[in-house]
């Protein structure tokens, strides 16, 4: 007879996340928050939200007070980082150490899932890498360096519909269609919709500046540029509607017609 198995499966493996980092003063930044919010509700819903708050310099009572605040706001979070790994405890998320930047090949589509397992190959590929992040970027590249995303393009050949992520963190999204209100294309690089854009669209998500956003018409919830983002009643009406091209300038995005 078969005796029932008293072993239960753990397997450590690594998904990509959206890491949201806050900055000083907090009110100023809860303001751009709730602006967003308030024009895409559902931007952050159904996301794996990861909060590094090392740039705050908040002791644990406040930390814990800031991510009530989040939760508040329909903000769940997965995961906290950027504090003293002794902090933890049940009022506060699991806190996590030793994140790195996305690699290559690691981005997701459409929320599909990564393989399951890695050959000897890719495991030790996967080892040189995070043994390279931990000492510091090999050529003294930084994670965010736009040198450092040098990907393949992702071509979508299908429209985005609502409730659909895009997500290629090393490289320039192409989407064949349309960006449906709901749906989500972020790109580390570039983003082109040969469609329309009624969703939300971020490109250079790690902080590239030289990144661009074009599209043959433009009704989008929201736009991003290199961190930076313009909500739908900051877009300007003669340029609603229109082929656009739209890129970051002082800190600004700015949108050309292309016609």
């Amino acid at each position: 007879m078969t005796r029932p198995s008293t072993h239960i499966r753990f397997r450590g493996r690594s998904f990509p996340v959206l890491a949201l980092e806050p900055d000083a003063p907090i009110a100023g930044w809860f303001e751009r928050l709730d602006a967003c919010l308030e024009h895409s509700p559902a931007f952050f819903s159904r996301k794996a939200i990861v909060i590094d708050v090392s740039r705050l310099g908040l002791d644990r009572d406040s930390v814990s007070e800031f991510v009530e605040q989040l939760s508040g706001r329909g903000v769940r979070i997965m995961g906290l980082t950027g504090v003293d790994p002794g902090w933890a405890c049940d009022d506060l998320p699991p806190i996590l150490t030793n994140g790195r930047a996305i690699a290559s090949g690691e981005g997701l589509a459409e929320g599909g899932e990564g393989a399951a397992t890695l050959t000897p190959d890719e495991r030790a590929a996967f080892d040189e890498i995070a043994q390279t992040l931990g000492g510091g970027q090999a050529g003294g590249t930084e994670p965010g360096d736009p040198a450092a995303r040098s990907a393949a393009p992702l071509v979508v050949e299908t429209a985005v519909r609502s409730g659909q992520s895009i997500f290629h963190p090393d490289g320039d999204v192409i989407v064949i269609g349309s960006v449906s209100s709901g749906a989500d294309v972020i790109a580390g690089g570039s983003v082109h919709v040969y469609g329309t854009v009624r969703g939300r669209v971020m490109a250079g998500a790690y902080g590239d500046s030289r990144a661009r956003i074009f599209c043959r018409r433009l009704e989008a919830e929201l736009l991003a540029v290199g961190g930076f983002y313009m909500t739908a009643d900051e877009i300007r009406d003669e340029v609603r509607g229109r082929a656009v091209h739209a890129r970051l300038e002082d800190e600004t995005i700015e949108i050309t017609k292309l016609d």
